[in-house]
Protein backbone atom coordinates (compact mmCIF):
# COMPACT_ATOMS: atom_id res chain seq x y z
CA UNK A 1 0.00 0.00 0.00
CA UNK A 2 1.01 3.43 -0.72
CA UNK A 3 1.11 6.16 1.93
CA UNK A 4 0.59 9.53 1.29
CA UNK A 5 1.70 11.94 3.33
CA UNK A 6 -0.58 14.88 4.62
CA UNK A 7 0.91 18.04 3.83
CA UNK A 8 0.49 19.87 7.01
CA UNK A 9 -0.15 23.29 5.18
CA UNK A 10 -2.32 22.27 2.46
CA UNK A 11 -4.36 25.19 1.00
CA UNK A 12 -8.18 25.05 -0.39
CA UNK A 13 -8.27 26.93 -3.23
CA UNK A 14 -11.29 27.35 -6.17
CA UNK A 15 -12.04 29.80 -9.14
CA UNK A 16 -13.59 32.53 -7.65
CA UNK A 17 -10.80 32.87 -4.88
CA UNK A 18 -8.19 32.70 -8.24
CA UNK A 19 -10.96 35.06 -9.97
CA UNK A 20 -11.07 37.79 -6.71
CA UNK A 21 -7.14 37.56 -7.02
CA UNK A 22 -7.03 38.39 -10.73
CA UNK A 23 -9.48 40.97 -10.17
CA UNK A 24 -7.38 42.48 -7.65
CA UNK A 25 -4.30 42.76 -10.32
CA UNK A 26 -6.27 44.12 -12.51
CA UNK A 27 -7.35 47.29 -9.91
CA UNK A 28 -5.68 50.49 -9.48
CA UNK A 29 -3.90 49.50 -6.54
CA UNK A 30 -2.35 45.97 -5.47
CA UNK A 31 -0.84 47.39 -1.93
CA UNK A 32 -2.80 50.40 0.44
CA UNK A 33 -5.92 49.81 -1.52
CA UNK A 34 -9.57 49.47 -0.33
CA UNK A 35 -10.10 45.60 -0.99
CA UNK A 36 -8.13 45.48 2.54
CA UNK A 37 -10.48 48.21 4.15
CA UNK A 38 -13.35 45.94 3.05
CA UNK A 39 -11.20 42.88 4.58
CA UNK A 40 -11.00 44.36 7.30
CA UNK A 41 -14.61 45.62 7.71
CA UNK A 42 -15.84 41.92 6.52
CA UNK A 43 -13.58 40.19 9.33
CA UNK A 44 -14.74 42.70 12.22
CA UNK A 45 -18.36 42.23 11.36
CA UNK A 46 -17.99 38.30 11.23
CA UNK A 47 -16.28 38.41 14.92
CA UNK A 48 -18.37 40.91 16.04
CA UNK A 49 -15.79 43.72 16.99
CA UNK A 50 -15.82 47.22 16.27
CA UNK A 51 -11.94 47.14 14.54
CA UNK A 52 -9.98 44.57 12.87
CA UNK A 53 -6.40 45.88 11.73
CA UNK A 54 -5.29 43.86 8.80
CA UNK A 55 -1.54 42.55 8.81
CA UNK A 56 1.28 40.54 7.06
CA UNK A 57 0.85 37.24 9.22
CA UNK A 58 -0.21 36.53 12.49
CA UNK A 59 3.04 36.50 14.43
CA UNK A 60 2.93 40.70 13.16
CA UNK A 61 -0.32 40.80 14.34
CA UNK A 62 0.86 39.18 18.09
CA UNK A 63 3.78 41.56 17.66
CA UNK A 64 2.03 44.98 17.35
CA UNK A 65 -0.64 43.60 19.77
CA UNK A 66 2.40 43.32 22.36
CA UNK A 67 3.51 46.69 21.74
CA UNK A 68 0.23 48.74 21.83
CA UNK A 69 -0.14 46.84 25.37
CA UNK A 70 2.93 48.59 26.17
CA UNK A 71 5.08 45.36 26.51
CA UNK A 72 9.10 46.65 26.92
CA UNK A 73 11.94 45.85 28.16
CA UNK A 74 11.87 44.01 31.76
CA UNK A 75 8.20 43.55 31.44
CA UNK A 76 6.78 39.84 31.66
CA UNK A 77 3.99 38.29 29.36
CA UNK A 78 2.66 34.94 29.99
CA UNK A 79 1.43 32.22 27.55
CA UNK A 80 0.25 28.60 26.55
CA UNK A 81 2.64 25.82 26.72
CA UNK A 82 0.90 24.40 23.77
CA UNK A 83 1.16 26.92 20.79
CA UNK A 84 3.03 27.97 18.20
CA UNK A 85 6.57 29.75 18.79
CA UNK A 86 4.87 33.32 17.92
CA UNK A 87 2.97 33.54 20.79
CA UNK A 88 5.54 33.49 22.88
CA UNK A 89 8.65 35.23 20.96
CA UNK A 90 5.52 38.57 20.66
CA UNK A 91 6.54 39.30 23.95
CA UNK A 92 10.21 38.95 23.72
CA UNK A 93 10.30 40.88 20.42
CA UNK A 94 9.36 43.97 22.62
CA UNK A 95 12.21 43.19 24.83
CA UNK A 96 10.16 41.34 27.56
CA UNK A 97 10.54 38.01 29.25
CA UNK A 98 7.73 35.51 28.02
CA UNK A 99 6.74 33.05 30.53
CA UNK A 100 4.45 29.57 29.75
CA UNK A 101 1.90 28.41 31.51
CA UNK A 102 1.00 24.54 31.49
CA UNK A 103 -2.35 24.15 29.84
CA UNK A 104 -5.20 21.81 31.02
CA UNK A 105 -5.12 18.45 29.28
CA UNK A 106 -9.12 18.27 28.89
CA UNK A 107 -9.72 21.61 27.12
CA UNK A 108 -5.85 21.80 25.64
CA UNK A 109 -5.57 25.47 27.07
CA UNK A 110 -4.30 28.07 30.41
CA UNK A 111 -7.26 28.21 32.76
CA UNK A 112 -8.65 30.93 34.72
CA UNK A 113 -7.24 29.02 37.76
CA UNK A 114 -4.07 28.35 36.20
CA UNK A 115 -3.89 32.20 35.58
CA UNK A 116 -4.54 33.30 38.78
CA UNK A 117 -2.31 31.07 40.64
CA UNK A 118 0.61 32.33 38.25
CA UNK A 119 -0.07 35.93 39.14
CA UNK A 120 0.00 35.28 42.74
CA UNK A 121 3.60 34.71 42.00
CA UNK A 122 3.94 37.35 39.04
CA UNK A 123 1.59 40.29 39.65
CA UNK A 124 3.74 42.49 37.61
CA UNK A 125 3.03 40.54 34.45
CA UNK A 126 1.76 43.34 31.76
CA UNK A 127 -0.19 41.00 29.30
CA UNK A 128 -1.70 37.73 29.61
CA UNK A 129 -1.97 35.41 26.14
CA UNK A 130 -4.42 32.35 25.86
CA UNK A 131 -4.48 30.45 23.21
CA UNK A 132 -7.47 28.74 21.58
CA UNK A 133 -6.19 25.87 20.68
CA UNK A 134 -7.24 23.90 17.48
CA UNK A 135 -10.66 26.06 17.62
CA UNK A 136 -11.57 25.31 21.22
CA UNK A 137 -11.95 28.99 22.89
CA UNK A 138 -10.01 28.71 26.48
CA UNK A 139 -12.15 29.79 29.62
CA UNK A 140 -12.15 33.42 28.36
CA UNK A 141 -14.45 34.71 31.26
CA UNK A 142 -12.76 33.33 33.79
CA UNK A 143 -8.99 34.20 32.44
CA UNK A 144 -9.76 37.69 32.01
CA UNK A 145 -11.39 37.89 35.29
CA UNK A 146 -7.98 36.68 37.22
CA UNK A 147 -6.30 38.78 35.05
CA UNK A 148 -7.66 41.83 36.38
CA UNK A 149 -6.91 45.25 34.85
CA UNK A 150 -3.67 43.24 32.59
CA UNK A 151 -4.03 43.31 29.30
CA UNK A 152 -5.10 40.23 27.81
CA UNK A 153 -4.53 39.45 24.20
CA UNK A 154 -6.33 36.26 22.77
CA UNK A 155 -4.41 33.89 19.92
CA UNK A 156 -7.49 33.26 18.18
CA UNK A 157 -5.31 32.28 15.33
CA UNK A 158 -7.01 28.87 14.70
CA UNK A 159 -10.20 29.88 15.84
CA UNK A 160 -12.04 32.04 13.42
CA UNK A 161 -15.52 31.23 13.68
CA UNK A 162 -15.06 29.70 16.52
CA UNK A 163 -17.50 30.79 19.64
CA UNK A 164 -16.53 31.31 23.60
CA UNK A 165 -18.85 29.37 25.63
CA UNK A 166 -21.76 32.06 26.00
CA UNK A 167 -22.25 31.77 22.41
CA UNK A 168 -20.53 35.05 21.46
CA UNK A 169 -17.60 34.81 18.65
CA UNK A 170 -14.29 34.43 19.58
CA UNK A 171 -12.33 37.80 18.32
CA UNK A 172 -15.70 39.51 19.36
CA UNK A 173 -13.13 40.67 22.30
CA UNK A 174 -15.96 40.36 24.97
CA UNK A 175 -13.11 38.94 27.06
CA UNK A 176 -9.79 40.67 25.82
CA UNK A 177 -8.64 43.59 24.74
CA UNK A 178 -7.70 42.32 21.68
CA UNK A 179 -7.84 38.80 19.33
CA UNK A 180 -5.27 37.91 17.09
CA UNK A 181 -6.16 35.59 13.92
CA UNK A 182 -3.71 34.11 11.47
CA UNK A 183 -4.47 33.24 7.68
CA UNK A 184 -1.65 30.87 6.80
CA UNK A 185 -2.74 27.97 4.26
CA UNK A 186 -3.44 25.86 7.28
CA UNK A 187 -6.14 27.92 9.24
CA UNK A 188 -9.63 28.41 8.67
CA UNK A 189 -9.04 30.94 5.82
CA UNK A 190 -6.31 32.13 4.36
CA UNK A 191 -4.70 35.13 2.68
CA UNK A 192 -1.15 33.17 2.06
CA UNK A 193 0.50 34.82 5.03
CA UNK A 194 -1.28 37.48 6.62
CA UNK A 195 -3.52 38.16 10.04
CA UNK A 196 -5.94 40.62 11.70
CA UNK A 197 -5.70 42.02 15.66
CA UNK A 198 -9.51 43.24 16.53
CA UNK A 199 -10.16 45.61 19.29
CA UNK A 200 -13.24 47.37 19.99
CA UNK A 201 -10.65 50.44 21.63
CA UNK A 202 -10.81 52.92 19.10
CA UNK A 203 -7.09 54.19 20.54
CA UNK A 204 -5.86 50.85 20.51
CA UNK A 205 -6.93 50.37 17.29
CA UNK A 206 -5.25 53.62 15.69
CA UNK A 207 -1.83 52.84 17.55
CA UNK A 208 -2.17 49.57 15.67
CA UNK A 209 -2.90 50.89 12.53
CA UNK A 210 0.42 53.37 13.34
CA UNK A 211 2.56 50.16 14.12
CA UNK A 212 1.82 48.41 11.30
CA UNK A 213 2.90 51.58 9.05
CA UNK A 214 5.99 52.36 10.41
CA UNK A 215 4.72 54.01 13.16
CA UNK A 216 3.18 57.21 9.99
CA UNK A 217 0.34 59.46 11.34
CA UNK A 218 -1.67 61.21 8.29
CA UNK A 219 -4.70 62.51 10.47
CA UNK A 220 -4.36 66.46 10.52
CA UNK A 221 -5.72 66.46 14.16
CA UNK A 222 -2.91 64.61 15.88
CA UNK A 223 0.08 66.38 14.10
CA UNK A 224 2.63 67.27 16.19
CA UNK A 225 4.37 69.95 14.45
CA UNK A 226 1.21 72.32 12.67
CA UNK A 227 3.41 74.69 11.11
CA UNK A 228 4.80 72.15 8.65
CA UNK A 229 1.25 70.19 8.56
CA UNK A 230 -0.96 72.58 7.45
CA UNK A 231 -1.35 75.18 4.62
CA UNK A 232 -4.36 77.55 5.05
CA UNK A 233 -6.14 75.22 7.67
CA UNK A 234 -5.95 72.46 5.78
CA UNK A 235 -3.16 68.98 5.99
CA UNK A 236 -0.93 69.65 2.90
CA UNK A 237 -1.53 66.74 1.32
CA UNK A 238 2.31 64.94 0.65
CA UNK A 239 2.93 65.52 4.77
CA UNK A 240 3.14 63.11 7.53
CA UNK A 241 4.97 62.49 10.31
CA UNK A 242 6.93 59.64 11.65
CA UNK A 243 5.48 59.49 15.69
CA UNK A 244 6.97 56.07 16.63
CA UNK A 245 8.74 53.10 15.65
CA UNK A 246 6.75 50.91 14.02
CA UNK A 247 7.03 48.68 10.95
CA UNK A 248 6.20 47.36 7.48
CA UNK A 249 3.58 45.17 8.75
CA UNK A 250 1.13 46.11 6.01
CA UNK A 251 -1.52 43.04 4.21
CA UNK A 252 -1.79 43.67 0.56
CA UNK A 253 -4.77 44.44 -1.87
CA UNK A 254 -3.93 40.83 -3.65
CA UNK A 255 -3.82 38.88 0.09
CA UNK A 256 -7.31 40.60 0.91
CA UNK A 257 -9.22 39.95 -2.25
CA UNK A 258 -7.90 36.00 -1.18
CA UNK A 259 -9.08 36.58 1.98
CA UNK A 260 -12.66 38.45 1.68
CA UNK A 261 -13.21 35.75 -0.71
CA UNK A 262 -11.90 32.94 1.44
CA UNK A 263 -14.21 34.61 4.20
CA UNK A 264 -17.26 34.37 2.79
CA UNK A 265 -16.83 30.52 2.74
CA UNK A 266 -16.05 29.89 6.27
CA UNK A 267 -18.82 27.89 7.29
Amino acid sequence: MTIRPLNYGRHQIDDSDVQAVVDALRGDLITQGPIVERFEAAVAERVGARHAIAVSSGTAALHIGCLAAGVAAGDMGVTSTLSFVASANAVIYCGGQANLLDIDPDTLAITGDGVRNYLAGAPETKVVIPVHFGGLATQSAEIRQAAGSRFVMEDAAHALGGDHACGTPVGSCKYADMAVFSFHPVKSITTGEGGVVTTNDADLARLLRQLRTHGIERDADRMQNLDAALEDGQRRTWYYEQQLLGFNYRLTDIQAALGLSQLAKLD
